[in-house]
């Protein structure tokens, strides 16, 4: 009677499991329509200033246990965040590298932490805010040295600061 009851409660988390696989799967293809393909770098080898880290995830700015899940950005990998011609550049360890353009980058900040990993101390996070098509998304990444999340979050501030258009005409 044991032996039935361990074989039913195997095969019940099973189903489970890949009830919440095929869940996932789902929400990567749906969100494939509503948000585009993050541009990648045409060298890697131009990435300057690099931390390395660990990439949570990226969700919707607006939600922030809402995760984006299409193209990769939902999954976590060890990763190298720096700078590259074409703006931050984020070179992951088994997943999808990208680029999030200088001209996207909203802002930068900090954060105890966003779905998938939770700090629980302030500045535990750097949470890089851009535009991904025309949906404004947050992501996460947990510095392996916190000092080094605090000088490349400033080093983001500086670019946006130099990249912002200046107003050339007067009031109108």
């Amino acid at each position: 009677m044991k032996v039935l009851a361990v074989i039913i409660l195997v095969a019940a988390l099973l189903v489970l499991w890949r009830m919440a696989f095929m869940g996932y799967r789902g929400r990567a293809l749906r969100q494939r329509r509503e948000f585009p393909r993050p541009v990648g770098a045409r060298d890697w080898g131009t990435l300057t200033g690099a931390i390395e880290g660990v990439y949570v995830s990226t969700t919707d700015a607006e939600n922030a246990l809402d995760r984006v899940a299409a193209h990769g950005l939902g999954t976590r990998s060890a990763v190298a965040l720096g700078f590259v011609p074409e703006g931050v550049g984020l070179l992951r360890e088994g997943a999808r590298s990208f680029v999030v353009p200088t001209a996207d980058i909203v802002g930068v900040g900090h954060g105890p932490g966003m779905v998938g990993k939770w700090m629980g101390r302030e500045k535990g996070l750097v949470v890089l805010r851009w535009r991904l098509g025309d949906r404004v998304v947050d992501t996460g990444i947990k510095p392996r040295h916190p000092a080094e999340g605090a000088r490349f979050a400033e080093q983001v501030e500086e670019l946006v600061r130099n990249n912002k258009p200046k107003n050339s005409g007067g009031a109108q």
